[in-house]
């Protein structure tokens, strides 16, 4: 929020203690609906973690190039996996859009695993790998530390997010999620922890 921003709700408040509402006026407001109204302010290049107070603004610049980059390795990365997956699935006489049909509506599917394919799964999801738990907890700290324009003060509300987001994913997948998920939340906790004692 820009420093120089109009406090709506300050602004409202004097409009109508002062001058109350004119005679032409459409909609009328009632002193009490004046303290619910929240101010709106455009915001372009920056965002807002939390609640700011009049006096503590909290306002940064997204790292939105970091971001874009972090996106765009991301879809490449899981492009390349799915085709790899679609073309062993295919190999096998299988339509891709009729084996994810059939797996939605709960039905078995049998699918044979190439050597090849296992391993490069197996390279994707190792310790090192693009998937795995240092490379994937890497990209969400880069990502949070982006969001933030590196601001440390937000670091707290961006570790509940993640918190919150890993539960999420915990519910959706019936209350357990692969022990690899685990490890990269712990990894991802070490390194808000890490961040936390930067200089």
């Amino acid at each position: 929020m820009n420093a120089n921003a109009i406090d709506a709700n300050k602004t409202l408040n004097q409009a109508v203690q002062t001058k109350g509402v004119t005679q032409n006026a459409d909609i009328k407001v009632e002193p009490e609906a004046a303290d619910k109204v929240q101010p709106v302010v455009q915001k372009l290049d920056s965002i807002e973690l939390g609640t700011a107070t009049s006096e503590d603004i909290g306002t940064y610049t997204v790292d939105r190039k970091k971001i874009d980059a972090i996106k765009q390795d991301f879809a490449r990365n899981t492009e390349s996996f799915k085709k790899m997956v679609e073309a062993m699935i295919e190999k096998q006489g299988k339509k891709v859009s009729q084996v994810l049909k059939d797996l939605a509506d709960g039905k078995e599917v049998n699918i044979i695993v190439d050597s090849k394919t296992q391993a490069a799964a197996q390279e994707a999801i190792s310790e090192d790998g693009y998937y795995g738990v240092n490379k994937t907890s890497e990209r969400i700290i880069d990502f949070a530390k982006a969001l933030s324009g590196g601001d440390k003060s937000k670091l707290e509300t961006l570790r509940n997010a993640f918190k919150e987001g890993f539960e999420s994913a915990k519910k959706a997948f019936g209350g357990e999620l692969p022990e690899i998920s685990q490890q990269t939340y712990d990894k991802v906790m070490q390194g808000f922890d890490d961040w936390a004692k930067e200089e």
